[in-house]
């Protein structure tokens, strides 16, 4: 899915803080270090989602539409905020299950195992995607059928218990979404 995030001046006095998640107007904005601040989209309805067949085709251009979309959300929470005529930032593709819920799975190919469909938001679980990547190999490489009886991980440290079958490639398709990184 292709995503734009773009950098902006921060208004004066704003100094450097916490990312702020503004699901009313559908937006994210975190300052930076060097006086800028970034805002991204939270896939709010009224921004189509830009699926991709082909992440090597994807337009990287800014679009002056996003831009102003996002910048001009952005400034309704902060009115100082100056709104320049030329778009700044990146663009960018998210791997991203249709769903939005990873994949942590083996693959129809014997050996080959795969943790995607993240969209850029799990960074934070990679300790424990890769405890439970390491469980998930280890038994199906000795005989267990994961897709007819899925791997269960117990979480070292709180021993919780999660059923490796709601990451399957295989799983039912999660009708109820949110269809954004917000879960």
């Amino acid at each position: 899915m292709r995503q734009e995030v773009h950098q902006v001046d921060s208004p004066p006095h704003l100094l450097p803080g916490p990312i702020v998640g503004d699901i009313d107007l559908g937006i994210y904005m975190r300052s930076t270090p060097n006086g800028s601040t970034l805002v991204g989209g939270t896939e709010p309805e009224c921004d189509p989602l830009e699926w991709v067949d082909d992440p090597d085709l994807v337009n990287m251009i800014r679009t002056q539409e996003r831009f102003e979309a996002q910048v001009t959300r952005a400034a309704r929470r902060l009115p100082a905020l100056q709104i320049p005529n030329t778009p700044s930032g990146v663009v960018g593709v998210y791997d991203v299950a249709a769903d939005w819920t990873p994949i942590y799975d083996k693959t129809d190919v014997d050996g080959f195992y795969v943790a995607i469909g993240t969209s850029g938001n799990q960074f934070k679980n990679a300790p424990v995607v890769g405890e439970l990547m390491a469980q998930l190999i280890s038994e199906v490489e000795n005989g267990k059928d994961h897709d007819a009886d899925p791997v269960i991980f117990h979480g070292a440290r709180t021993g919780n218990q999660i059923n490796l079958g709601a990451f399957s490639r295989k799983r039912p398709f999660n009708s109820e979404s949110t269809n954004s990184v917000m879960g």
